[in-house]
């Protein structure tokens, strides 16, 4: 099994929070455009991942990434990745 770096996790959680809209047909309706990094984000052990992951999934449009705070989903992920990652790299 490869194992995730840190980098890596932090450029999946840019890309989605840089490109993702939920209200995509195909995000909506398909198998959706960013299926790799919710697969390796999913791998994450804190405890609201699965919750951010699906507001993420359901409920985002990148056009209004503007309206991000510290208060984010993404933000939350960040601070998971660089508590559980911090040892690898």
């Amino acid at each position: 099994m490869k194992l995730t770096t840190k980098e890596e996790c932090l450029n999946a959680v840019d890309v989605l929070e840089n490109e993702y809209d939920a209200f995509y047909f195909e995000n909506k309706y398909g198998d959706g455009t960013h299926k790799k990094e919710f697969e390796l984000l999913a791998n994450l052990k804190g405890e609201k991942v699965f919750n951010a992951l699906n507001w993420i999934k359901n409920c985002y449009d990148c056009y209004y990434k503007h309206e991000n705070g510290e208060d984010s989903p993404f933000e939350y992920l960040r601070k998971v990745i660089e508590k559980e990652l911090d040892y690898v790299d």
